[in-house]
């Protein structure tokens, strides 16, 4: 497919393909770099060809991170969804918030499990 729209649009040169670290990617790649060098225009002899996507990097290596935590972060998400789960809870733990003098600027927030920035904004508020 990729090599289908890259005659139809008249590129010959590629320098480089941003991919996640899926297999399959690396198969297309090898077959893509073998094309390029058919054709003769293999760029750098394909050496920068594969370059591997940051933000998929560093969705890895937080979720790493969360892993290496998972018992604490399962904790601290069991009592912000006791807080939440009551208006009552809710607002006796306000008053002790009030009591101990901690200002607070943003309310508890649960997050969504699959989705390591909503665990950053439950962390950082908790």
């Amino acid at each position: 497919m990729l090599e289908r729209c890259l005659v139809a649009w008249g590129i010959s040169k590629v320098f480089t393909v941003t991919l996640d670290n899926a297999s399959a990617n690396d198969v297309g790649i090898r077959f893509l770099k073998r094309r390029l060098q058919s054709w003769g225009t293999n760029v750098l002899d394909g050496q920068f060809l594969h370059m591997r996507c940051g933000a998929h990097i560093l969705n890895l290596v937080v979720k790493d991170g969360l892993e290496e935590n998972k018992a604490y972060i399962s904790r601290i998400r069991c009592a912000v969804r006791y807080v939440r789960s009551s208006p009552a809870r809710l607002n006796k733990f306000k008053e002790c918030l009030s009591h101990l003098k901690l200002g607070v600027t943003v309310g508890l927030c649960l997050d969504v499990e699959t989705r390591w920035n909503s665990t950053h904004l439950m962390l950082e508020a908790a």
